[in-house]
């Protein structure tokens, strides 16, 4: 059975249990809230070690073909390109669809930590280097960095480092053959993360409150998964049908949309984006990670897009073209600050934003933090899809890619 028929049957059952069984109280809520953090654990067990092992390789086998720095440049481009397009359409689309105002509630303010820039360096340069595998859980940027250093280092002489290669080869294969495993059993685990969704949202107070924001939201995903990004990729991608690329990666679009969390999702991207997308280990095992990192062009869209309705919340003196093109530029520059908050970076994107802005806003985003959950799902829902559908143009342009039947996607 397809991976996306597990998860997917998983989460149907998650939702209806949920919704129809009489779960009430704060120690039920606990338990789907224990249950589901396992679960993102057991997602991202593999995860670390892989993305380390593979990168390495991955880099090594990029610098044999001297395309490291075209694909690192393409990634770039790609990050930048989508990150602009969906914070325009994020922040414009409520100015066309002009979503009701949202009534000032007072909620308790919740405390936010993501590394400074100067933290950053710490942590990419500690005095011992072996820190790197002792830190947090939730910030692959130092692992990621020391395996692409060691990938580059793999050529200084072939001879002396060839054991190290196959060393390195060879638990990046064990390593995604545990992960494989690991996503053919979630279709059980997503039972627990959709059911503790579902409890998330029916705990929301006043819910209808944020419907027409959760509509914009809803349609501007539809027409980015649905429209625009089939577009760029039929043109991009050779005049192909860009459905299938959409089917490919149904799997990690769920896994994405039910946990919330960028790092679980990944796990799934880089088995799809092999067996489906046909994207080479060379090239996903470095993009893919560097989009779970940097490029959060579907946080940029929510964040965005949240904000404008938090500004007209507060005030009714409407939005300049200024104040306009002020979200777009701090939605698409935040974005790239949020590789250390894998589960919250939308709503940690819109605490950020509210700081910046000042004039009284500063826990402005705390009037949107009953839907926190939704906002978080959307937002890597885009990141997913945007990671998996960049890493495949990346490998087709460098005639990379490999084709796949669409009778053999898992």
């Amino acid at each position: 059975m397809k991976i996306w028929i597990k998860l997917l049957a998983g989460g149907v059952v998650g939702v209806l249990l949920a919704y129809f069984l009489p779960f009430e109280g704060a120690s039920v809520y606990d338990i789907f809230s224990y249950l589901s953090e396992l679960i993102i654990n057991i997602g991202r067990y593999a995860l670390y070690p892989l993305v380390f092992f593979s990168v390495a390789v991955g880099t090594f086998e990029l610098r044999q073909e001297k395309k490291v720095l075209k694909v690192f440049g393409r990634t770039l481009l790609y990050m930048a390109g989508t990150g602009i397009l969906l914070a325009v359409i994020g922040a414009g689309s409520v100015l066309l669809m002009s979503p009701e105002r949202i009534p000032i509630v007072i909620e308790e303010e919740v405390t936010f930590t993501t590394p400074a820039l100067k933290q950053i360096f710490l942590q990419l340069f500690p005095r011992n280097y072996f820190k790197v595998f002792t830190e947090s859980g939730n910030f692959l940027l130092p692992l990621f960095f020391l395996s692409f250093f060691l990938g580059l280092n793999f050529t200084f002489d072939r001879l002396i480092t060839r054991p190290a290669v196959q060393f390195f080869d060879a638990m990046s294969r064990i390593f995604y053959h545990i992960n494989s495993f690991v996503l053919e059993v979630m279709g059980i685990g997503m039972i627990a993360l959709a059911a503790f969704l579902v409890v998330e949202i029916l705990r929301i107070p006043e819910l209808q409150l944020y419907g027409e924001l959760i509509i914009v939201l809803g349609i501007d995903s539809a027409i980015v998964l649905f429209a625009i990004y089939p577009i760029f990729l039929y043109l991009l991608g050779g005049k192909r049908n860009p459905f299938r690329s959409l089917y490919a990666v149904l799997a990690p679009l769920l896994g994405g949309l039910v946990s919330g969390d960028s790092y679980f999702s990944l796990g799934f991207m880089m088995r799809n984006g092999k067996e489906n997308l046909g994207v080479p280990r060379s090239v996903g095992s470095f993009t893919l990670p560097i989009f779970a990192l940097f490029g959060r062009a579907g946080t940029a869209l929510v964040s965005g897009a949240s904000f404008i309705v938090i500004l007209t919340s507060y005030s009714s003196l409407g939005i300049s073209i200024a104040d306009f093109l002020w979200v777009v530029l701090y939605t698409f520059l935040i974005s790239f600050t949020l590789g250390s908050v894998p589960g919250l970076g939308a709503f940690v994107a819109l605490s950020m934003l509210c700081s910046l802005y000042g004039g009284g806003y500063e826990e402005g985003y705390l009037i949107v933090k009953p839907i926190a959950p939704i906002l978080v799902s959307v937002a890597v829902l885009l990141d997913v899809a945007s990671a998996s559908f960049s890493s495949m143009l990346i490998a087709k342009h460098e005639n990379m890619q490999k084709e796949i039947e669409l009778g053999e996607y898992m």
